[in-house]
Parts: structure tokens; C-alpha cells; sequence
């Protein structure tokens, strides 16, 4: 009886944990950065994730959702994962940051075996819908709700991947449905430091 109260009480926690991340959020600061900045996200695991999880690794940074428009985020993703899989072998220097714009339907669980299904590299959070609002204005990623005869409906994605340095300023851009050899080029060319042409 004691480990099923205790099972209970874990998962009213984990819920009330949940349900708070979605509706409270705090002052975003964009450090001085033109385009990015700081974020606060309710992680896969019903925790809280922030810029400052990831200080000190490059971040890469796209929103969309698990239901996205012409399910074009797991291809690009994949695709980043597999530039990772040659610029960052050791999977200490960059971690790819998936913002979902549908926290109605995307989960912790949902997130959680979302990010799983594509790379280890994947991390992904949403935030509530004003929240979200904030961060997308501060990404400068537009927020685009289509219609869907399936999934009655979907969420654009961003379309390129935001490059923050380990120290949270921005870097450039990716663009999200290059393919891996493209991203490779560009990623290698911004944390190298070497401006475009």
C-alpha cells in the first residue's frame, strides 16, 4: 500500500511539475544577441531545461513539432545529427536543441520518444503557448498552424537551425532542409569563425 502511494504521489509530481512548466514562464534575455538568446523549456523528462543547461556546447536550435507540416523536422534533424556524427564524435561539443510549437500534444512522454526515435543528440522541450510566442520572436522562427486531413492539424517548422556558441551568442544560421554534407560545411565554417563570402 506504502509503494503504491508512493507511485502515486511520483506521478501527481512529475504532472503538477509538468502542468507548471507550461504555465509560468520567466524574463527572456536575448544577451545582446540579434537574433536568439535565453530559453526556458520544459524538458522530456518533465523537468526544467535552459540555456545555461547547455553552457559551454554549441547549441542548435530549431522549432517545429512532432506533428509538422509536411514532416520535414525529423529529416532535418537526422540531417543535423549526422553532421554532429562527423564534427562532434566524442557528442561533447554541440547538443541539438528541438523546440516544440505544440505543447497541447507534444509531452514529456511524447517529446521524450520523439528525440529517441531520431538521434541521442536530440533534445526537446516546448513551453506554454505565450512562453513560446517569446522564445520564437527571440529566434526569430514564425509560428505557422496549418491544416492537416490527418492530424486535423500541424506546425510549420523554423527554417533554419539558430547556431549559438557555448557561449550563448549567436553564431549564424543553418539552413533546415539543406542535407548533411551541406550543414557539415556551413556548421564547420561558423564555429571556425570564418565569415560568409
Amino acid at each position: 500500500m506504502a509503494t503504491l502511494a508512493i507511485v502515486v504521489l511520483a506521478g501527481a509530481g512529475g504532472w503538477a511539475a509538468t502542468r507548471y512548466a507550461l504555465h509560468h514562464s520567466v524574463t527572456l534575455s536575448t544577451y545582446g544577441n540579434a537574433v536568439g538568446g535565453s530559453f526556458r523549456l520544459m524538458d522530456s523528462t518533465t523537468g526544467t531545461m535552459t540555456d545555461q543547461t547547455f553552457r559551454g556546447r554549441w547549441m542548435l536550435v530549431l522549432f517545429g513539432a512532432t506533428h509538422c507540416t509536411d514532416e520535414a523536422c525529423r529529416p532535418a534533424l537526422k540531417a543535423m545529427s549526422d553532421t554532429l556524427d562527423t564534427l562532434d564524435p566524442s557528442g561533447r561539443k554541440a547538443v541539438i536543441i528541438f523546440v516544440s510549437l505544440d505543447p497541447d500534444r507534444d509531452d514529456a512522454e511524447r517529446l521524450r520518444q520523439y528525440g529517441e526515435s531520431i538521434s541521442s543528440r536530440v533534445v526537446a522541450g516546448t513551453a506554454a503557448p505565450f512562453a513560446l510566442a517569446d522564445l520564437a520572436k527571440e529566434y526569430q522562427a514564425p509560428i505557422d498552424r496549418k491544416a492537416d486531413p490527418e492530424w486535423t492539424y500541424t506546425m510549420r517548422m523554423s527554417p533554419q537551425f539558430v547556431v549559438m556558441d557555448p557561449d550563448t551568442r549567436y553564431r549564424g544560421t543553418i539552413d533546415a532542409t539543406a542535407n548533411a554534407a551541406s550543414m557539415a560545411t556551413d556548421l564547420r565554417r561558423i564555429m571556425s569563425g570564418t565569415p560568409d563570402n
